[in-house]
């Protein structure tokens, strides 16, 4: 039950989560979220319910830009399927991945690498695997969450980074659709079916790393998913 009177920044924060799960699309990155995207991730010819990693995953790996995978610890934010997952383990990497599609994570676990870990959790709110990572990846999880939540996800998700290591991130390109004002969604709690961030929201958003490079997903680059509505930054913890 929200307080009559708000006294506290998460109560201020729990009322706009409530205004949120009201709206017609309700709350996609909470736990009541889970059937929804087990079932889009899961459904025949949908772009996202394929095994490709990233685009940009492999051509950062390629030009060196994500450090030596081969010993490194990386978590994977909204992993959905595991598909980014599996590549950083066939890289050599060890993997949490995360998403709160409990029902999907329980089908595609007994496919992933032995080096791989899923564990359904809602990343603004459930302890988060301990420890800090050499890379941090979200993969269209952070366009999904609500503007007053992307403080929660800062002050969880950024301290995960080590001391020189790499944060990603996948999101739909501001540049290349509409998409509401933080004012609009806040006022009525529509996320929109996920936000567009453009490189420089992006780069103001995560102002406490350091930029390594900031671009438009490629989509021709075979073997790789690569939607060119998608938006991608990569940046190091100092």
């Amino acid at each position: 039950m929200n307080p009559a009177r708000i006294s506290t920044v998460d109560q201020l924060l729990e009322i706009l989560d409530h205004s949120v799960a009201a709206s017609d699309r309700g709350d996609r990155s909470d736990q009541s979220a889970a059937e929804f995207w087990t079932n889009l991730l899961t459904t025949p010819g949908h772009p996202l319910a394929t095994s490709l990693p990233d685009e940009p995953l492999v051509d950062w790996h390629d030009r060196g830009l994500l450090g030596d995978l081969s010993r490194a610890r990386v978590l994977d934010i909204g992993c959905g399927a595991g598909r980014n997952s599996r590549w950083f383990a066939e890289q050599g990497a060890t993997v949490e991945g995360i998403d709160l599609a409990a029902p999907l994570l329980a089908h595609v676990r007994p496919t992933m690498p032995e080096s791989v870990t899923l564990t359904a959790l809602n990343v603004l709110h459930d302890p988060l695997p301990a420890g800090q990572y050499d890379v941090v990846y979200d993969s269209g999880c952070f366009h999904h969450i609500a503007p007053h939540r992307r403080i929660s996800y800062l002050e969880r998700v950024l301290p995960a980074v080590r001391p020189g290591g790499r944060f990603g991130i996948v999101t739909f390109a501001g540049e290349q659709m509409e998409t509401p004002t933080d004012q609009q969604i806040v006022l009525s709690g529509d996320t929109a079916g996920g936000m567009a961030f453009t490189l420089d929201d992006l780069r103001t958003i995560f102002q406490a790393l350091k930029p390594v490079e900031l671009r438009q997903v490629r989509d021709n680059r075979a073997g790789t998913f690569g939607p060119d509505f998608l938006n991608a930054a990569l940046f190091t913890a100092e």
